[in-house]
């Protein structure tokens, strides 16, 4: 083991981490501004994904952005929809949103795009996005209406955390590949010991808030579940990803992150497990 073969690298990491973790965190507190960062999140890493699955197209830049207005237009809507739907004033199912955006976003296509080869690879682009991106991410509104900002926050440093400690884990002592054809780097290892470290970090998280007068919600049993849930749907997420990659054959989804490549790199793992969390918590009914 070699652990100054990536220090710049790590140094990136750690810096990017330091910087943006806490305005990522503090803007859970109000929803508006949860509304915004979730809203600015997905139209970045759809850009990214849009941008890769669509290289052949280097003159349509601004197409491209419309197409990803739309995508990030699906999570602002819903955002405020699902409010609504909360306070008993909206006459429909909020998710009808990503439908809406998924007629606008292929009409979009239909009118511009000629080529039916291209306008295919656009069109799956836009399921996706909208989708697993701006759906999956988008359930960050409904920890945060029905669970408080503190669950949300919880739900993301989980993923963080989980990431860190698989990656010293891994490092340290990673030999059995979990899958050696996607992700060469991710180890058996690395899983158990950031699904131990997601533990530890949720035990404490919950005692602190426990001491602040908040609810204790996952209790040390309950933390067992959510901690393997988190390594096994980040691991997926990860992998996820990486599968697009190698079929787009690139390396990073982009570059506006130094340490990191692009938002979809960081996101990856998140865009699975939010989801997977709120579920884990009404099947609880806490």
């Amino acid at each position: 083991m070699n652990l100054g073969i990536n220090n710049k690298n790590l140094f990136f990491r750690v810096l990017s981490g330091v910087v943006l973790v806490p305005v990522v965190v503090f803007s859970f507190i109000l929803y508006p501004t949860l509304i915004g960062l979730v809203t600015t999140i997905v139209m970045l890493a759809s850009w990214e994904f849009i941008e890769i699955s669509s290289l052949e197209l280097k003159n349509k830049k601004i197409f491209k952005m419309m197409l990803t207005v739309v995508v990030g237009a699906s999570a602002l809507l819903y955002g405020f929809a699902i409010e609504a739907e909360y306070q008993g004033i909206l006459p429909f199912e909020a998710e009808i949103v990503f439908y809406l955006a998924f007629f606008f976003y292929s009409w979009l296509v239909i009118l511009k795009i000629k080529d039916v080869r291209m306008a295919k690879k656009l069109i799956s682009a836009g399921a996706i996005s909208i989708l697993y991106i701006s759906f999956f991410l988008s359930n960050f509104y409904l920890i945060n209406i029905n669970y408080g900002y503190t669950m949300g926050i919880l739900a993301l440093v989980s993923v963080f955390m989980y990431d860190s400690f698989a990656y010293f884990a891994g490092l340290s002592f990673g030999k059995h590949k979990i899958s050696p054809n996607f992700s060469p780097k991710k180890s058996w290892e690395g899983l158990i010991g950031g699904a131990l470290g997601t533990y530890l970090f949720i035990i404490v998280y919950e005692f602190i808030r426990g001491l602040l007068g908040y609810e204790n919600i996952i209790g040390p049993k309950k933390a067992i579940l959510f901690a393997l849930m988190v390594a096994s749907f980040d691991t997926v997420g990860d992998l996820t990803e990486s599968i697009f990659k190698r079929h787009y054959h690139v390396k990073d989804s982009g570059s506006i992150l130094p340490g990191h490549g692009g938002i979809l790199d960081r996101i990856d793992g998140i865009l699975i497990v939010t989801p997977a969390w709120y579920f884990l918590l009404r099947i609880f009914w806490i």
